[in-house]
């Protein structure tokens, strides 16, 4: 049963990740056939990042009290429907609406699936079980965003949605064969005043606070590192959109590689300690790869980069979920998630800007600080969590 649980989460968080990550494959094409703008066509990324913030609440909070199997199940569907909307678009405000509507759905698969996860799987082995799981973040450069960008090399973008609109549909399918939890049953004003008591104290506790101030900092500092990468690419060396993917794919085959590895050493040794030196290691190679030219030593520095980045994924996503009980998991996974898709926002726009003043190098020095200060708010406001006995989330049999 545990491997069916991995596989099936593997699966409904690749989708969501690959489908967000091919943006910066894309992103060439996107702005010769929509004639945009590089901050303009920024805004795909903050839309949709404004999307799944607001979906991560709605679904986090309300899967503390009716499950979260069904907001997967309810995800994944309007993830298909939205992936081949965006198939359909024509105009770039089409294409904004269907990016919003798939934001809506990622937001609500990477929250429920975390948070199933951190339910089914103790403290004691959640390193290597989210390691394997949150894999499907370093699968998608592998698989995802190669094939995006073949496709849309030979057919155009907009076969790159349709053919993701078709794996969703596949997978939906798939994860109806996830157990299904028994829900305590409570009165609607009970339900909402233990929801409003539990973001009180996330936001007052020091740890909590930190923690959602290092979800902000994690995720805009790598989207806003990863999302213009490709553009740079492109400009600096005349690199081809296909070329682009596969350097994508070299650095999704060292984290997929390493992700578990990351998990399972922080299980026997620290969380907090393998996390801290990881994003040191993810930091200063983001920092140093626009002053490399094209070859070798850059491919390289950007394997370093994806490995600090795998190896952090699978700890650093178990420490916190430890931080609460499994009661609040839901509402603090949402809040965790909106913080994190703010981050992507901010980062992306200010990126944007960046970018088109000032250069590749601006976006990762700020890429880069941000992920550096992300050792420091672990190394000063975080304690690794003691294991607890095995408390696994309550099935239907």
């Amino acid at each position: 049963m545990d491997s069916l649980v991995i596989a099936n989460l593997f699966l409904l968080l690749f989708l969501g990740v690959a489908d967000n990550q091919m943006i910066a494959a894309l992103l060439p094409d996107l702005i010769d056939s929509l004639h945009l703008s590089v901050s303009v066509a920024g805004l795909l990324v903050v839309v949709y990042s404004a999307a799944a913030a607001t979906s991560s609440f709605i679904s986090g909070t309300l899967s503390d009290h009716y499950g979260r199997r069904r907001f997967l199940l309810v995800g994944i569907v309007l993830f298909a429907l939205a992936s081949w909307g965006s198939s359909l678009s024509r105009t770039f405000a089409q294409l904004m609406l269907a990016r919003a509507l798939t934001g809506l759905a990622a937001g609500t698969l990477s929250t429920c699936s975390i948070t199933y996860a951190a339910d089914w799987f103790a403290y004691s082995v959640r390193g290597r079980a989210i390691g394997l799981i949150s894999s499907a973040y370093f699968a998608a450069p592998v698989l995802g965003v190669p094939m995006a960008a073949q496709i849309a090399d030979r057919l155009g973008w907009r076969h790159s949605f349709l053919v993701f609109a078709g794996l969703a549909a596949v997978v939906a399918v798939l994860s109806i064969t996830l157990p299904r939890e028994r829900v305590g049953l409570q009165p609607t004003t009970e339900k909402l005043r233990r929801t409003v008591e539990a973001f009180r104290s996330f936001l007052a506790r020091r740890d909590t606070a930190a923690a959602l101030a290092i979800a902000f900092l994690v995720s805009g500092g790598l989207v806003g590192f990863i999302t213009y990468i490709g553009q740079w690419l492109n400009h600096s060396f005349n690199i081809p959109t296909r070329t682009i993917g596969w350097v994508f794919m070299l650095g999704g085959l060292v984290s997929i590689g390493t992700a578990p590895l990351g998990g399972m050493i922080s299980d026997r040794l620290s969380k907090r300690g393998v996390s801290i030196a990881s994003n040191i290691l993810l930091g200063v190679s983001v920092a140093v790869v626009p002053f490399l030219p094209w070859g070798v030593w850059l491919l390289a520095v950007f394997g370093l980069a994806s490995l600090g980045a795998a190896f952090r994924q699978g700890p650093l996503t178990a420490l916190i979920t430890e931080l609460v009980p499994s009661a609040q998991r839901g509402s603090f996974i949402a809040l965790r998630n909106i913080s994190s898709q703010m981050g992507i926002g901010a980062a992306a726009f200010a990126g944007g800007l960046l970018y088109e003043h000032h250069g590749y190098g601006a976006v990762t020095t700020l890429c880069a600080a941000m992920t550096l200060i992300v050792a420091v708010l672990l190394a000063t406001h975080i304690v690794e969590p003691q294991p607890q006995a095995n408390d696994r989330l309550p099935i239907d049999d």
